[in-house]
């Protein structure tokens, strides 16, 4: 592992929010992407969601030891759910970049470095997401490569419709997702409440057009989009954006209709329609 840490200036903390059910092994795997990476970050901290058992700490004490100085855990007593432990791990982080990951999720190798050059490129973006590879076991053999906008003009045409962002690629400066208001507990939409907020803020988004970030999917990611609870939570946010004045009626309308459908079909055509209207690609 090399040491990275330039000082404060464009230093980056990556953040992987963890808890009891999460897989041991993966969370062990998404780390070890971000220890070899070609810029490994100045500081990465796990938010524990609630106790996580003797497996997950047996991880995190293995990831100390060899992450000396840039490891760190932040402790949340009871588990209250990602929208929380990412509004903490904003808070908690110490550098001016953050970049966010799943503990299942497996960095690029140059992920890390192409994104922080990027902001440095371009001070006028605020966060920088990118293209995502689906795998279902093994991530050398991805199904499909999720793809999002590249400019912020396109981005934020997008947001009226969908998420514009792939929420495990996303490096944005800490400052511009503070005066945003932060991640709120929005449950199953975190990430999307987020990104309307930072567009009605006048953050400025971005893509670059490749894969950063292989991510486990299959049947089972699209089952858990279904449900009273998810279809009512899709509905409301509908609804705020609404009368926010971020979205008219007719494309109120055209959400709630679209979002209705996909949610009562079974699991394998909801990952068809999923594929064809969010740009996948055969990987």
């Amino acid at each position: 592992m090399v040491d990275s840490s330039s000082g404060t200036q464009s230093s980056i903390s990556a953040v992987i929010p963890v808890y009891s059910g999460d897989s041991p092994r993966q969370f062990d795997m998404a780390i070890k992407s971000l220890a070899e990476q070609t810029y490994v970050p100045d500081e990465l901290l796990i938010i524990q969601d609630g106790p996580v058992g003797k497996a997950i700490e047996t991880v995190i004490r293995h990831w100390k030891m060899v992450y000396p100085g840039q490891f760190r855990t932040h402790t949340i007593e009871t588990n209250q759910g990602l929208g929380n432990a990412l509004r903490v791990g904003v808070v908690e982080s110490s550098h001016d970049l953050i970049a966010r990951m799943d503990s299942d999720d497996i960095a690029v190798t140059d992920r890390i470095e192409r994104q922080r050059a990027f902001l440095q490129s371009n001070p006028e973006i605020d966060i920088v997401g990118g293209y995502l590879a689906e795998f279902a076991d093994d991530p050398a053999s991805p199904y499909a490569v999720r793809q999002v906008p590249e400019t912020h003009e396109a981005i934020e045409r997008l947001a009226r419709f969908r998420s514009p962002m792939n929420h495990a690629t996303v490096l944005f400066r800490r400052a511009a997702v503070l005066s945003a208001g932060n991640y709120r507990s929005v449950e199953h939409m975190e990430d999307y409440d987020l990104w309307v907020r930072m567009l009605q803020a006048n953050k400025r988004f971005a893509n670059i057009p490749e894969v950063l970030l292989k991510m486990r999917a299959g049947t089972a990611m699209y089952s858990r989009r279904r449900g009273l609870s998810y279809l009512r939570r899709e509905i409301e946010q509908q609804i705020d954006w609404y009368e926010q004045g971020f979205i008219n009626s007719p494309r109120l309308c055209f959400n709630l209709c679209t979002r209705v459908g996909i949610k009562c079909v079974p699991p394998v055509l909801q990952r068809r329609v999923y594929q064809r209207y969010r740009q996948e690609t055969p990987a």
